[in-house]
């Protein structure tokens, strides 16, 4: 739905645009032909964006493994369209479908094939090439396994990428204590950071690497400098149980490397700033990683991506001997300086009432600076519930989000400081009350992210992508600044580049396909429209023009507080006939 915001407020009751709010162009990213979702990640300075892609078209499937070491026909052979074909690997629409969604929903099975649920892919909106991970091209399928699952998250001149990747799944046949031969299918490793050098991924280690360790790439300078995160230490807990695994008699009728799988195994999700969190909890955390002491970790590597050094920021504290819960510090951004932000644990816990629930007591996560080897709290602890700090730029502005409560409900609100002026500012949203929460920030001080835009006490509200530009305490959102005739709705803005160029998440109807990419027709002989969301790069229209769109009754604006000047005027004025200002090509 297409809303009235704040920046076409400001245009129609001033008559003028500033420098910064550009307008804007936009242009889907080309992978609606390769899978259901596609979900921006980054864009550099080069143009190249990095893109998520959910559901992905046409995945191979081994039918041999299929029959023989899964009950998928025992379960729906009766209800296939040709269970004889599809035992032979041949497959109409409807049970293509339903063999990959079998798959889809069964990644802990221990033996069958295993397919990723979200992979990456890089492109300029003309191309598009496949960033792996830890994949790799095998002769069963002549193509790569796509059982990994890899996260492409930033990007330097389109020549480096870093990201995070499951372990490739490797086949380990097991013959059992009664002579059954079992085919065990499982990941090598738990999650690792990887950087990609001309089309050659390699693993960026953690600082322990027992059984693999733990790492997530997170952001890469122009220096070659990786931010992101490591184990650096286990408790005896992960030890003993390597022992057991790697002892034939004490390991039980299993293989060695399944065996080690039950140690490291578990999907890892560091939770937003709107998230509950504790870290005694394995909501977000495998127990692998629970186990463990993580640090905000920097690789420098070279021009081929290999390792040079490795350092790691420590704890914000020292907990105590006895204290054995898991602590940690995240770098999420590097700047070309060398200053990594992020957060970390104080060892603290507090009572937090999010939106429609009671007071809950999780731990406290504060914003960090990671410089010349300390770790440094950002924001004073008096002010903010908890925070977090997501970016940084080279002018040393940093951004985030700090959680403050609003009529007892705490939600997230923007925060961008600098660290050698210390000023700082807390903008309100599209309302006072309004969730804000950053993703990016450019060198022109521009921040991006998403913000509420419904002021319900619902606990998921609309919201809408935005951009704020600290030197002029802008607040727009980037619907506003687009053609009457996009038909993108733009729900989040993941990242912008030097250029101002952007790459947003957006959401738009769009026809439901079968896994083979084929359009599902329904008994009537029509096709369905579904809500997808799809990456999409706005652009900046140097000669851009603002055009009036009208607006339908159910989408008339609303009132926000505190974001400009003349709003309540402009709303009386303009009562009876809803207008807004938005960009004509």
């Amino acid at each position: 739905m297409k809303r009235t915001q704040l920046a076409a407020a400001v245009l129609l009751a001033t008559g003028s645009v500033s420098a910064f709010a550009a307008t804007y162009s936009v242009t889907p990213l080309p992978l609606q032909d390769t899978a259901r979702n596609n979900f921006a990640r980054s864009i550099d300075n080069s143009g190249k964006m990095l893109s998520v892609v959910q559901l992905e078209f046409n995945p191979p499937i081994d039918a041999e493994q299929l029959e023989e070491d899964t009950t998928f026909f025992d379960q729906f052979g009766e209800s296939l369209e040709n269970e004889d074909d599809a035992r032979q690997g041949v497959f109409t629409d409807i049970d293509y479908t339903t063999v990959v969604n079998y798959l889809l929903s069964n990644p802990n099975l221990t033996t069958g094939q295993k397919l990723a649920s979200y992979r990456t892919y890089a492109t300029d909106t003309q191309d598009i090439s496949l960033v792996p991970g830890l994949d790799e091209v095998t002769d069963k399928f002549d193509d790569y396994t796509r059982s990994v699952e890899s996260t492409g998250r930033d990007s330097l001149n389109g020549n480096f990428i870093v990201g995070d990747s499951s372990g490739l799944v490797v086949l380990d046949p097991y013959e059992n204590e009664d002579g059954d031969t079992l085919n065990y299918t499982y990941p090598e490793s738990a999650q690792q950071a990887f950087v990609q050098a001309s089309g050659e991924t390699k693993v960026l280690p953690a600082v322990d690497d027992t059984v693999g360790g733990f790492s997530s790439a997170r952001a890469i300078n122009a220096n070659l400098q990786v931010a992101g995160f490591s184990t650096v230490s286990f408790r005896d807990d992960v030890a003993d149980a390597v022992e057991t695994c790697t002892d034939d008699e004490s390991r039980g009728d299993t293989s060695e490397g399944r065996c080690l799988f039950t140690i490291y195994n578990g999907d890892f999700a560091v939770p937003r700033i709107s998230s509950y969190f504790i870290n005694s909890s394995t909501n977000y955390l495998p127990s692998f990683v629970l186990l463990s002491e993580v640090n905000a970790t920097i690789w420098q590597i070279d021009v081929n991506g290999d390792v040079i050094s490795t350092d790691t920021y420590p704890l914000l504290f020292e907990p105590d001997e006895d204290d054995t819960r898991h602590y940690f510090t995240y770098a999420y951004d590097i700047n070309n300086q060398g200053i990594a932000v992020g957060e970390g644990l104080t060892g603290d816990r507090i009572t937090i009432t999010r939106p429609n629930t009671s007071g809950r007591t999780e731990s406290e996560r504060v914003a960090t600076v990671f410089r010349d080897g300390e770790t440094i709290e950002l924001l004073p602890r008096e002010e903010n519930i908890i925070s977090q700090a997501i970016a940084i730029n080279d002018e040393n502005w940093v951004t985030g989000a700090v959680l403050r409560s609003q009529s007892d409900i705490a939600r997230s609100r923007l925060f961008v400081y600098n660290l050698d002026t210390q000023e700082q500012h807390y903008p309100d949203g599209f309302f006072v009350s309004a969730g804000v929460t950053a993703n990016a920030i450019n060198n022109n001080n521009i921040v991006v992210g998403k913000a509420d835009v419904d002021a319900t006490s619902d606990t998921l509200r609309d919201t809408a992508a935005f951009m704020y530009n600290i030197d002029t305490e802008e607040f727009t959102n980037l619907n506003d600044l687009v053609s009457c005739d996009n038909p993108y709705e733009l729900i989040e803005a993941v990242d912008i580049n030097d250029d101002n160029e952007i790459i947003a998440n957006a959401r738009i109807k769009a026809t439901n396909k079968y896994v083979t990419g084929n359009d599902i027709i329904n008994s009537d002989g029509e096709t369905e429209e579904i809500d997808s969301v799809v990456a999409v790069k706005l652009s900046p229209l140097s000669n851009g023009s603002i055009d009036e769109c009208e607006i339908p009754e159910d989408e008339q604006p609303y009132e926000r507080k505190g974001a400009a000047t003349g709003l309540l005027a402009f709303f009386g004025l303009f009562a009876a006939v809803f207008m807004r200002r938005r960009i004509k090509k």
